[in-house]
C-alpha cells in the first residue's frame, strides 16, 4: 500500500512538502520552547563587577509621546561610569529643545547634543551615530548605541556591555519587543513577528546585532572595520554584524536582559510600509537570511492550504489516506500553536511590566499563527521587488550593503 501512495509523482510532491514544513516547524518550536526556558535563566546571571567607562550613542529625531520617558530611562541607567551623546540631523529639531531643559535640570548627568547636518551619501541614522562617534576618545572604552523610541530597564547598560569584558565577544546585543497599544490586527502581527524573530537569537552563530541595543568596543569599532563601512551605509546593524563576523571571525552575543520595549501603533498602512522596509533591507544587506526566510513561509503556507485540500478531496474519493494529510495539517498548526505559546510565554516573563497590553493580542500568537505567517509571507514578497525605501520621511536607494543613495524628496 505504501507502494501504491508514491506511485505517482504529486504523491512524492506532496509528502516532501508536508515533510519539509513539519520539520521546519519543530524545529522552529524547538527553539521557541528553549529561548522560554533558558533567557530567563540567563537574565538572574550576576553582571560583570568592573565598570569601564562607555560612550551611549542615541540617533534621536523628533518628539514622541514617550520620548521624554525613554532619555529619562537613558539617564537613570545602574552604571557609573557614562555619558549620552545624543546626535541629531538639524538644530531646529524640537528634542533640541527636551534635550537642553534635562541638561540643566540634571547638571551632574553627562550630556551632549551633537548636530550632524543632513546625510547625503548613507542613511541619516548612521550619518548622526558617525558624528556622535567622532566626538569619543579613547576614554571611552565602550561604544553603545541606543535607538530614541525604546525604553531601557535600569539595568540596561550594565548588562549589555558586560559580556564585552571578555575577548572571544565582538559585539553584544540585545532586541526590541513590541508592546501593543491596542488590540489591532495589524498591530498584533508586527508584535508577533518581531517576538519570534527574537527567540532566534541566543549562543548560536546566527546571532545577528540589533542597532537599537548594541555594544561593541571603541577600539574594535575602528579596528574591525566598522567605521569605513558605516560611510557610506544604510543599516548599522547589518553592516556591524558583517564587520564583526566576517572581518574579526568573532561572535555577537545576545543579552536578553537588553530586551527592551517599544511601544508598537501600528495600522495596515504603518505595518505594510514598516515590515516591508525591514524585509528590502534585510535582502540587500544579508541576503541569504531573507531568502530563508522566504522559503520557509512559502512551505509553511503551502503546507498549510495544500493538506486539508488533499484531505477532502482523498475523502471524497474514499480512500483511506487522507488521515496522511489531515495529520499533516494538524500537526502543522499544532507545532505553530506551541511556538506562539512558547514566545507569549517569554515575553510574559522578561517583560513582567508589560503583561496586561501583551496578553490583548495573546490570540494571535496561538490560534492566529496562520494568519500571522500568511500576512508575513506577504511582507517577503513584497520585499522582493525594488531596493528604494523611505525610512523617516527620507527616501533612500541601496546599492549594496555599504554603498547608498539619498534620493530627492
Amino acid at each position: 500500500m505504501i507502494q501504491l501512495f508514491f506511485a505517482h509523482w504529486y504523491t512524492v510532491f506532496f509528502a516532501l512538502l508536508w515533510g519539509s514544513a513539519l520539520l521546519i516547524a519543530a524545529w522552529a518550536a524547538r527553539v521557541a520552547q528553549f529561548f522560554n526556558l533558558r533567557m530567563p535563566r540567563v537574565v538572574e546571571q550576576p553582571l560583570a563587577t568592573k565598570f569601564p567607562m562607555v560612550a551611549v550613542i542615541a540617533p534621536i529625531k523628533g518628539v514622541d509621546a514617550n520620548t521624554q520617558e525613554n532619555i529619562a530611562a537613558l539617564l537613570n541607567q545602574d552604571y557609573p561610569h557614562y555619558r549620552v551623546i545624543f546626535a541629531v540631523e538639524s538644530a531646529d529639531d524640537p528634542v533640541c529643545a527636551l534635550i537642553g531643559s534635562v541638561q540643566a535640570n540634571k547638571p551632574a548627568k553627562r550630556i551632549e547634543l551633537v548636530v550632524s547636518g543632513a546625510a547625503t551619501s548613507r542613511g541619516q541614522k548612521v550619518h548622526n551615530q558617525l558624528a556622535a562617534v567622532e566626538r569619543t576618545t579613547s576614554d571611552d572604552i565602550f561604544l553603545a548605541f541606543m535607538d530614541a523610541d525604546a525604553h531601557p530597564a535600569p539595568n540596561w547598560l550594565h548588562a549589555l556591555v558586560s559580556m564585552l569584558n571578555s575577548h572571544h565577544i565582538g559585539a553584544t546585543t540585545g532586541y526590541r519587543f513590541y508592546v501593543p497599544s491596542n488590540a489591532h490586527p495589524a498591530n498584533a502581527i508586527i508584535c508577533v513577528l518581531n517576538a519570534m524573530v527574537g527567540t532566534l537569537l541566543g549562543p548560536y552563530r546566527r546571532t545577528v546585532a540589533w542597532g537599537g541595543s548594541m555594544a561593541i568596543r571603541r577600539r574594535d569599532f575602528f579596528g574591525f572595520g566598522v567605521h569605513d563601512a558605516w560611510q557610506g551605509a544604510l543599516s548599522d546593524d547589518y553592516v556591524l554584524t558583517w564587520c564583526v563576523k566576517k572581518n574579526a571571525h568573532t561572535k555577537i552575543h545576545f543579552v536578553p536582559q537588553c530586551i527592551v520595549a517599544s511601544q508598537a501603533t501600528f495600522d495596515w498602512p504603518k505595518a505594510w510600509e514598516f515590515a516591508v522596509r525591514q524585509y528590502r533591507i534585510t535582502r540587500v544587506c544579508a541576503g541569504r537570511l531573507w531568502l530563508t526566510g522566504l522559503i520557509g513561509a512559502a512551505l509553511y503556507i503551502s503546507a498549510l492550504v495544500s493538506a486539508p485540500i488533499a484531505a477532502i478531496v482523498l475523502a471524497v474519493m474514499g480512500s483511506r489516506w487522507c488521515i496522511i494529510p489531515m495529520v499533516a495539517f494538524l500537526g502543522l498548526y499544532g507545532l505553530s500553536i506551541f511556538r506562539g505559546w512558547k514566545v507569549l510565554q517569554a515575553a510574559r516573563r522578561l517583560l513582567p511590566d508589560h503583561t496586561a497590553a501583551i496578553n490583548q493580542v495573546g490570540f494571535w500568537f496561538t490560534w492566529g499563527m496562520p494568519a500571522v505567517h500568511g500576512v508575513n509571507a506577504m511582507f517577503l514578497i513584497g520585499a522582493a521587488f525594488g531596493r528604494i525605501i523611505t525610512w523617516r520621511g527620507i527616501r533612500y536607494e541601496m546599492k549594496s550593503r555599504t554603498e547608498t543613495t539619498v534620493l530627492p524628496g
